[in-house]
């Protein structure tokens, strides 16, 4: 071989960093094999479940980024009858766009597997999270349990929200690293707020934990000496809420975010509806009642940020169901090293670890392919099946107007452009007046003239349980006749 020869293969120092990230690898899952099972066991279930994971929000996300990509950023509504003309403050609109785009890439298997990845970053994050701040693997599998049935009622659904699951937790990862850092890296809180106010509005979940972080940090500089007040705990405070206003929408979002939040939606809409003690959602009251008293029993360990952010989610959580996911997030992050101060940490059975380890992740991946290669029926035949939004379509003709359950509306107009315009009203609830949304339920329970709410509507779509008493009044008066029945779907036309 003469000098300018080179060796074919791989040089000593690349084998040797090979080794190093194997064997990296190799302790993490040793040490921290019981939570990366308890997190890929949440993966693949939710991967084997996405045929259900398609709702009204989902529909309605991939409808409006449609709008978006082609027509622009929506001001009016044009996509139903009740609303139509109305102002539309698109908050959501880059998730909603994001999600039609890879709806145009890959089809609704990329589009439910991105949501998966999204959803399962925000637990894998917090957990990550609660280990690097001391608490240990044991603590954080055992915490994650009651997490986990917590976090999955909101977050397996696809939706804008997704989006935000990882966002929350790498908020609170610089909140919280910067309890002992104090560094201005904390600043990046900043454009994460600016991202998020642009995919969906919990972002006013993010602003207020910086602001409340920001006022611990005012209140403990008045009560030392000397009492000063720095600069960046101004900015914490104040800068939060002027990168939610960061948005094609920022005059209009002040509006609207008072308009959701002051609404009466908990009395139309399960998901606003405040938590009640019962066997679905006890994980809940778990989380909080037993963090809080984990707090009480340690208030020494955690900060008062921590404390005051509990509470606060905590209350957020009891206020509506569809808050439980924060408190979720958060619990896990916070509790397991409170629950290291009462307890001793087992010795992890190391082999055993990585091999369940190991075979968690494979059964993830494997999902993920299977899933990858499903055609787009696979993820609506069962809710959404295309007979009866064939026969929805047909029937209503060239110009016949759609009265459908807010479930079917964006279903029936993404699939079928033309009925832009020709549906009733659709999920987009905060569009309607509070008199409009008393007819949906007036109808649904048959009370007050709930006649008068399909006048005018030749076609019905319903659901077979959410709309069960009209559906039978109708057809028991022979005012109507059924078209189609496909899976919960019941097309009805009326005489």
């Amino acid at each position: 071989m003469n000098a300018h020869e080179e060796t074919i293969g791989p040089t000593p120092g690349s084998a040797k960093a090979r080794q190093s990230a194997l064997a990296r690898v190799g302790r993490v899952l040793e040490e921290d094999g019981t939570v990366v099972v308890v997190v890929a066991a949440f993966a693949a279930t939710l991967i084997t479940h996405l045929r259900t994971a398609l709702a009204a929000d989902g529909w309605m996300a991939l409808l409006s980024g449609r709008v978006v990509a082609q027509h622009g950023l929506p001001s009016h509504d044009t996509l139903t009858i009740w609303a139509h003309g109305r102002t539309w403050v698109d908050q959501q609109w880059l998730a909603q766009l994001a999600l039609y785009g890879l709806d145009r890439l890959g089809g609704l298997s990329l589009v439910m597997l991105v949501h998966a990845l999204l959803v399962t970053l925000g637990l894998a994050g917090a957990a990550v999270l609660a280990r690097r701040l001391g608490g240990s693997a044991r603590s954080v599998t055992w915490t994650a349990l009651p997490v986990l049935v917590a976090y999955w009622p909101g977050a397996a659904v696809m939706r804008p929200q997704s989006f935000a699951y990882p966002l929350f937790v790498a908020v609170l990862w610089l909140l919280l690293d910067d309890l002992s850092l104090h560094s201005r890296r904390v600043y990046f809180v900043l454009p994460l707020l600016v991202l998020w106010a642009n995919l969906h509005g919990s972002v006013i979940v993010g602003a207020a934990l910086v602001a409340g972080y920001a006022l611990v940090e005012i209140a403990g500089s008045l009560w030392s000496k000397p009492r000063t007040v720095h600069l960046r705990s101004i900015v914490l405070l104040v800068a939060p809420w002027l990168c939610m206003l960061a948005s094609p929408y920022a005059t209009s979002l002040p509006h609207y975010y008072r308009t959701i939040f002051s609404s009466s939606f908990g009395s139309y809409v399960t998901e606003w509806a405040p938590t009640t003690l019962t066997l679905v959602h006890a994980p809940v009251y778990l989380l909080a009642l037993g963090g809080l008293w984990l707090l009480g029993r340690t208030r020494r360990t955690a900060s008062a940020f921590e404390q005051l952010a509990f509470v606060g989610l905590s209350l957020l959580a009891l206020d509506a169901v569809r808050n439980a996911v924060w408190l979720a997030l958060f619990a896990l992050v916070v509790l397991p090293r409170l629950m290291d101060t009462l307890r001793s940490p087992a010795v992890e059975p190391k082999s055993i670890n990585r091999l369940l380890a190991i075979a968690m992740l494979v059964g993830v991946a494997l999902a993920t392919v299977i899933v990858a290669f499903k055609p787009a029926s696979w993820f609506t035949k069962e809710q959404y099946p295309a007979a009866a939004e064939n026969i929805a379509a047909t029937a209503a003709g060239t110009n016949e107007r759609i009265f459908a359950n807010e479930s079917y509306a964006d279903w029936l107009v993404f699939e079928h452009p033309q009925l832009a315009g020709r549906i009733a009203y659709d999920s987009r609830f905060e569009l309607l007046t509070s008199r409009q949304l008393r007819s949906v339920v007036e109808f649904r329970n048959r009370v007050n003239g709930w006649r008068s709410t399909i006048g005018g509507y030749s076609v019905l779509v319903l659901d077979e349980v959410e709309d069960h008493q009209p559906i039978k009044a109708l057809l028991r008066a022979g005012e109507a006749r059924v078209l189609a029945r496909r899976g919960p779907v019941v097309v009805l036309q009326l005489r």
